[in-house]
């Protein structure tokens, strides 16, 4: 199977570069073929593992934009949106479970499937930037971050600000992201690639919350969490957009 939409590369330090190029389009979104060739692609890394992986763009255009919308309207059936939903999970798990440690390199852009790739990864570097581009933003088109965003990003940042952002559907800057912790290092003149290969290299540990957040995460004080997101929902949207 070769291809089409992933161009890989193993350098002369063994980094292996996976970028996303969609064939006929624009911008990278993840239809049911990209999908498919990164489950092959990430089969064959486990095979024969490089020192680390990085996932990133080959178009100037952004990262990922999230999952093909206009494949949705293939979706019919219960049992087609679940096959769907459960396929991207699947990936995802394959590229958080490779033994080697990956970074997705973001460029602009990262939203919903393209965010939850990203999450797969054990750090995420972004170029400096000011526009409010990365974020979970199908929720305003009725759909939750189906990929196991709503696990990764709780234990990333903890319940509240995860919570906020999957659920209002705002977005962020790389410089936001940062802050917040979303992303492990933002790149103002070094090259995106030089950052990448460095924190594989260096293999920093992974960024968790603070302890009181992770504290929040726990099953006797989650019903505290989720009555008081519920109150600010409220005030912000119409309940009945989130049954």
């Amino acid at each position: 199977m070769n291809s089409r939409h992933w161009k890989k590369h193993i350098d002369a330090d063994r980094i292996c570069w996976l970028r996303l190029d969609r064939e006929q389009s624009s911008a990278n979104t993840v239809s049911r073929e990209v999908l498919q060739e990164l489950r092959h692609e990430l089969d064959l890394i486990s095979e024969d593992l490089p020192v680390g992986v990085v996932i990133a763009s080959a178009k100037a255009s952004g990262f990922i934009a999230g999952a093909d919308i206009k494949e949705f309207r293939e979706l019919s059936r219960e049992e087609q949106v679940v096959a769907a939903a459960t396929a991207g999970q699947e990936m995802c798990q394959q590229l958080a479970d490779l033994p080697c440690p990956t970074v997705a390199a973001i460029d602009g852009f990262a939203l919903g499937g393209g965010l939850e790739i990203a999450l797969a990864c054990d750090y995420r570097v972004a170029a400096e930037r000011y526009d409010r581009s990365i974020g979970f933003p199908e929720v305003q088109l009725g759909f939750n971050p189906g990929w196991g965003g709503t696990v990764r990003l709780v234990q990333l940042l903890g319940a509240p600000l995860a919570l906020d952002l999957m659920l209002s559907g705002r977005s962020v800057s790389a410089v936001e992201a940062r802050k917040i912790g979303l992303v492990d290092k933002i790149v103002a003149a070094d090259p995106l690639d030089e950052a990448a290969a460095r924190i594989l290299m260096k293999r920093p540990p992974l960024r968790k919350p603070s302890w009181y957040l992770r504290l929040l995460n726990h099953f006797p004080v989650r019903p505290f969490v989720a009555r008081s997101v519920r109150t600010q929902l409220r005030r912000k949207v119409d309940p009945g957009h989130y049954p």
